[in-house]
């Protein structure tokens, strides 16, 4: 039997040689390219794009994985449109913007000192025009890199998961809804936005569950989410307190509506960590971080924020007490210690006007609410009765999307503030099933408990350690919190609520077969 003759010095050589001149030339081409370039547009624009091409390219091609981390790092940090807030700068990055949006705001200009500045001679006003933002761009790229590898390394293998069938069920009728309303006289371009999210939500839940392979992976978007998060709730503060300084927190918040939603989780994701004994260095920097997102949150000024940890804490502890059954007593204990603070707090801050008073009053409003409460209230039940008569005009196959809803009931105009009041309402529960019918009603349902029921069976798994429940339990709970921030605030068509949830439905469905194989029970001789 002959041995592999070992290579030699000059083989190394030669190899090393053969790699310097395909990167000359590669080199070459290069420069070639950007400077003709230059030379037709007499602009650094094509040139650069040209280099952050190829970058990408290669760099999706040496790590295929890369762009689940990239993407939710995009998704925890940076906001769908700008603030116009003077200490912004998270939401100037145009991660989540249309390409020709990109294009109108920031132009590059070579001026006579050969220097590049930022031209913002158009307003950032026509989100809508360009069916096609950066991250699409990013995704085709990665798509497109990962195919060609896996067939050139021919490992062409895309698995999909416990979960794939209930979500891609709902989304066949998310694309009839599409066509259905298309082809009755909805706007296209409006339709796409509504339709963007549901499926981003399938690619993120397919993105996690093949990419992530290894605990330390989770890991990672532990840390990127605490950090961003904690970094959004720096600014907010900072925005709130120094930016504002004396003036009155606006109506609707220093930000984004869905930062809200992050604010909660990160908040959840403390409370599970701590309660499964996971990560002890990552809580320590959750809990330093804890106020400055504490005051963020409130600084966002969103009662669905209050409300989607009032109604989660609960499940949290019962998830936990189910999954632990060893530390039931402390739980329990913990828990009634919450209740009663909680119950302390409600009433000595329900009526107080301080800031630290926001999530007792935002609670109290929904049962003796204030003007300015009430007017939303009876807004939002005026909203709810036009979606609920659009449902009935077609109740089986649905009204279609990028069609406005019917107004049977008298409703504010709203438009000044927000364009798509009766395209996207708040309550995108009824949103969803005016849109796709009740059949598809019925499939988001069927594709939300069959992430609430996957979750549950992992909880009680007997040999899953505490990390996967706890990555369970996480899962499970920003499945609800998607749920009431969808039924009270406008959050199922938000790009990034939606693709947050999506990864993290991966990750659940993906944490199992990461554990140790369960030790094999002993033989018993009679």
């Amino acid at each position: 039997m002959s041995l592999r003759e070992s290579p030699s010095a000059e083989d190394f050589a030669r190899t090393a040689r053969g790699r310097a001149y395909k990167f000359a030339l590669c080199a070459l081409a290069l420069a070639l390219a950007a400077s003709g370039a230059f030379m037709v547009t007499q602009s650094l624009l094509l040139p650069i794009v040209l280099l952050v091409i190829l970058l990408a390219l290669v760099t999706l091609w040496r790590y295929p994985g890369i762009m689940l981390p990239i993407v939710f790092t995009a998704v925890c940090l940076f906001e769908l449109l700008p603030t116009h807030y003077a200490d912004a700068f998270t939401d100037q990055i145009p991660f989540f913007w249309n390409i020709n949006t990109i294009i109108q705001r920031y132009a590059f200009v070579l001026t006579d000192q050969s220097m590049f500045f930022w031209n913002q001679r158009y307003s950032l006003t026509n989100f809508k025009a360009v069916p096609l933002n950066l991250l699409e761009v990013l995704l085709l790229f990665s798509g497109t890199s990962a195919f060609l590898h896996a067939a050139y390394t021919k490992k062409v293998k895309l698995q999909v998961g416990p979960l794939f069938w209930p979500i891609f069920v709902y989304i066949c009728f998310v694309g009839m809804g599409w066509a259905n309303g298309t082809l009755t006289g909805g706007d296209f371009k409006i339709s796409l936005m509504e339709v963007r999210p549901q499926f981003y939500f399938l690619l993120a839940y397919l993105m996690a569950f093949n990419i992530l392979r290894e605990r330390r992976q989770i890991n990672t978007l532990f840390w990127t989410m605490a950090l961003c998060i904690g970094l959004k709730g720096c600014l907010y503060t900072f925005r709130r307190y120094v930016t504002l300084g004396g003036l009155p927190l606006p109506d609707q918040g220093v930000g984004s509506h869905e930062e809200a939603f992050l604010f909660d989780t990160f908040v959840v994701l403390l409370i599970v960590l701590s309660l499964f004994q996971e990560h002890k260095r990552l809580r320590r920097v959750m809990w330093c971080l804890l106020p400055l997102v504490f005051m963020g949150n409130l600084a966002t000024n969103r009662r669905a924020g209050t409300a989607a940890l009032v109604i989660v804490v609960p499940i949290l502890f019962l998830a936990a007490d189910r999954a632990l059954p060893n530390a039931r007593v402390r739980i329990r204990i913990i828990g009634c210690i919450l209740l009663v603070l909680f119950s302390g707090y409600y009433q000595a801050f329900k009526n107080s006007d301080n800031a630290f008073a926001q999530p007792a009053r935002a609670l109290k409003s929904q049962f003796a609410p204030d003007a300015r409460d009430l007017s939303s209230n009876l807004y939002r039940d005026a909203e709810n009765m036009d979606l609920m008569a659009t449902i009935k005009l077609s109740p089986v196959q649905g009204y279609g999307y990028g069609k406005h809803m019917l107004h049977a009931v008298e409703i504010a105009d709203i438009s000044k503030d927000y364009e798509y009041w009766d395209i996207m309402p708040h309550n995108q529960i009824l949103w969803v099933w005016m849109r796709v019918g009740t059949l598809g009603f019925a499939a988001f349902w069927m594709m939300v408990s069959a992430l609430i029921i996957r979750a549950c069976q992992t909880l009680r798994r007997e040999h899953a350690d505490s990390y996967i429940k706890a990555v369970a339990t996480f899962s499970l709970l920003v499945t609800s919190m998607l749920m009431i921030f969808g039924l009270l605030d406008l959050q199922l068509v938000n790009f990034r609520d939606m693709l947050f949830t999506g990864f993290w439905a991966g990750a659940m469905a993906a944490v199992p077969r990461m554990a140790a194989d369960p030790p094999a029970e002993k033989e018993v001789t009679p």
